[in-house]
């Protein structure tokens, strides 16, 4: 009898977890995306029956960066300039196409071969909202939108950081550079990318490239208003060093004493922190990055600079 029971429990529980994935499988939060998007589809060519397109999870794999993103899955018209004016996440990718039609710096850098996250970062398997778009403490690298994104350009640009160069499509990256030269942040810190060796402060030359929890298990968040994230933190710092770092030299455990910054407050504004951290968070570990050579384009120096971090 009890064997009975128990082999009845089974096979409920079995016909529940079964039921739950298929009703999961059926609701799952990208198949209205995909569905508006084939319904928009068939309105603009004109064919009903691309309105019946099967859904799918959608991926962009990538051998060469050994990355999976199925950021696609939901937005479709990334790479379709017919989607410019949609809402998201069907719209078309910024600067895909410019204002007048013509194709943007975007069209250059395929989907196919670049992928979402070289950018973005986040969690470019995630098929949820909840997953990757927001906080989400899981990640080692959260994701990057808007002009943050510009902080992601030097891992294969790196002409970027010479003061001869800029470029109007970073225009916060090229603030953030010219402002580390004008307020002298080389003269404490060592910025490779500036060719600055300085010891005064921590080293900022691989900054970028650090996951959210080796940034996180070094620095202190107690004094951060906003999401404890990198970005976050270094941000606030430009905005008020004292309050995020003001040290606490009478711990009772000597070992727990710490020494307020010497960053002196620059009275920066808003738009200025956010294009330092842009800047700071651009400052790469090629090593780190690995990104292959045949991504880079051919500039005088890369290589050069590249082989200086072996």
């Amino acid at each position: 009898m009890i064997k009975h029971l128990l082999f009845g429990i089974c096979g409920l529980t079995i016909l529940f977890l079964l039921g739950a994935f298929a009703f999961r499988e059926e609701t799952a939060e990208w198949k209205p995306y995909q569905r508006a998007y084939y319904q928009k589809l068939a309105q603009i060519t004109g064919d009903p029956k691309v309105a019946a397109t099967p859904l799918a999870i959608k991926q962009i794999w990538n051998a060469d960066l050994g990355r999976a993103d199925r950021c696609v899955t939901c937005h479709m018209g990334i790479d379709n300039p017919k989607f410019a004016n949609e809402k998201q996440p069907l719209k078309t990718h910024p600067d895909f196409i410019n204002g007048q039609g013509d194709r943007g710096y975007m069209f250059k850098h395929t989907f196919e071969k670049f992928g979402c996250t070289i950018c973005h970062n986040g969690d470019g398997q995630a098929t949820r909202v909840e997953r990757t778009h927001g906080l989400v403490e899981h990640l080692d690298r959260q994701l990057l939108t808007g002009t943050a994104v510009q902080s992601s350009c030097t891992k294969c640009h790196l002409e970027l950081y010479s003061s001869d160069v800029s470029w109007p499509e970073t225009p916060l990256l090229m603030k953030g550079k010219r402002l580390a030269s004008q307020l002298g942040c080389g003269a404490c810190h060592t910025i490779r990318q500036l060719g600055t060796n300085a010891t005064l402060a921590p080293e900022l030359s691989a900054l970028g490239s650090k996951t959210e929890l080796s940034f996180y298990l070094v620095h202190d968040f107690s004094h951060v208003k906003g999401p404890h994230t990198t970005r976050q933190w270094v941000y606030e710092h430009f905005q008020d060093p004292q309050k995020i770092t003001p040290g606490d030299p009478s711990a009772p455990d000597p070992k727990d004493r710490t020494y307020p910054t010497i960053m002196p407050n620059f009275g920066l504004s808003d738009e200025e922190s956010e294009a330092l951290t842009v800047f700071v968070l651009s400052l790469k570990n090629p090593k780190v990055e690995r990104i292959p050579l045949s991504y880079l384009p051919r500039i005088k120096g890369h290589l050069e600079y590249l082989l200086s971090q072996q």
